[in-house]
């Protein structure tokens, strides 16, 4: 089967954070207010399927960028968690993805996922994550987030 994955060079990620917008923008999250104003709760998790993580771990202080969104995993343990099969993995690119159709917004699949991926939505009550931009990949196209990465530190290969 074949496997797409993330291909993201951490020296070349300026933090622009192109990629989250570029992700919000092509999957039309709902809007709501910054993360900045809401402090734990499920809006603030919901700003885009795509986060830039900002961690400091240089003696240093080099501040290193980390754009991170569902790993579409070989073994994806948020699919083996769905307790209705709404997740499933496409033979054909290893996309994994989630039915709206079948989803019981239960949030297994939320606990599961090593990275966070799948995001609850309030106001339909489902889960949604990363599709890694299905429609245009299968046009031929990158991901929203890759064509949108500045510094070119972002890429997707099989």
């Amino acid at each position: 089967m074949p496997q797409l994955g993330w291909k993201y060079d951490v020296v070349k990620c300026v933090g622009c954070h192109a990629c989250a917008v570029a992700c919000k923008a092509e999957n039309n999250t709902y809007p709501q207010e910054s993360p900045l104003v809401i402090k734990n709760s499920d809006l603030a998790e919901q700003v885009s399927y795509r986060q830039v993580i900002t961690r400091e771990i240089d003696k240093e202080g080099e501040v290193p960028f980390i754009s991170m969104a569902c790993n579409h995993c070989l073994n994806p343990a948020c699919q083996a968690s769905c307790p209705v099969d709404a997740i499933s993995k496409d033979a054909d690119d290893g996309i994994v993805l989630i039915d709206q159709d079948k989803c019981i917004g239960c949030r297994y699949c939320e606990h599961t996922c090593p990275y966070g991926a799948p995001r609850y939505n309030i106001n339909t009550k489902k889960m949604e994550k990363c599709t890694f931009c299905y429609n245009r990949v299968r046009n031929g196209l990158q991901p929203a987030c890759v064509d949108a990465c500045v510094g070119r530190a972002l890429d997707f290969q099989d």
